[in-house]
């Protein structure tokens, strides 16, 4: 299912029912794609406004940087679910090769969220500073919202680490850890 198409209301719905997904780490990434649209709605009130004419590079390039990590917010929000179902799946056939690599891939899903959650925060941040002082509020609230990504993240991947034995895939994933 593509997540980012459906209205709220019905994503609400799908999100309270009594289904694995969409679920947590689903919510995740379409919490990071709100502070990515708050970012951008920012940069929108700041370029080309008196007194900002001097941010106009900066703010396009963060305007590209966020458009981009929008769309990864999406496929993230997309792929968690998937990737969700595939180790339920594994599980139920009990099948530990494939448990362990669709707890890899579960995992991956989180820890690539996380780095690009940082990597929207710090435009956020920046924001809050040189954005256009009437919607710098907005700039602080993706800068929260993307806070509030992150215990998820390491949640979401605690949870499926026990299954994992790759060292190399191990390592990467503690770096956040």
């Amino acid at each position: 299912m593509i997540y980012s198409k459906l209205e709220i209301e019905h994503y609400n719905e799908l999100l309270s029912a009594k289904k694995s997904t969409p679920g947590g780490g689903n919510a995740l990434a379409i919490t990071l794609s709100l502070a990515c649209s708050l970012c951008n709605m920012v940069i929108n009130f700041t370029m080309n406004k008196k007194g900002y004419e001097h941010l106009t590079d900066k703010l396009k390039d963060y305007q590209d940087k966020i458009s981009l990590y929008l769309k990864n917010a999406y496929q993230y929000a997309d792929l968690d679910s998937k990737t969700f179902s595939d180790l339920m799946n594994a599980y139920h056939l009990q099948d530990q090769e494939q448990i362990e690599k669709c707890s890899i891939e579960a995992s991956l899903v989180p820890f690539n969220l996380y780095l690009l959650t940082e990597r929207v925060q710090l435009i956020a941040d920046d924001l809050y500073i040189i954005g256009n002082k009437n919607v710098v509020s907005d700039a602080k609230i993706a800068s929260d919202l993307c806070y509030s990504i992150y215990p998820g993240c390491i949640l979401n991947i605690k949870a499926n680490i026990k299954n994992i034995h790759d060292e190399e895939i191990l390592n990467l994933l503690k770096t956040i850890l």
